[in-house]
């Protein structure tokens, strides 16, 4: 069973070139891995809450198995300095359909 990724995050002050090396490096490796990217998204308004966030990612994973070994593999650990220079804050969560 598919899982949904979602990731919602900040940008550091000074995040903008790590935040693109990070995107860089990190799609090709989520296409390779046979995860569909359902959508990228810039925050304009908080409605419900005080801030937006600058940055929301949806993603489907084959399963949570595989979202974890993606995690956890040498490939994106190699990209994670550039993910924490590019947000000053970042959630990533899985999610099943209710």
């Amino acid at each position: 069973m598919s899982t949904i990724m979602i990731t919602v995050g900040n940008l550091a002050e000074n995040g903008a070139e790590s935040l693109e090396r990070y995107a860089q490096g990190v799609i090709p490796l989520l296409e390779q891995a046979g995860v569909k990217i359902l959508g990228r998204y810039q925050g304009i308004e908080a409605l419900v809450g005080e801030h937006p966030f600058d940055l929301v990612a949806v993603m489907e994973f084959p399963s949570l198995e595989a979202m974890k070994q993606f995690l956890a593999s040498d490939a994106y650990g190699a990209m994670i300095p550039d993910r924490e220079r590019a947000f000053k804050y970042l959630r990533t969560f899985a999610c099943n359909t209710l």
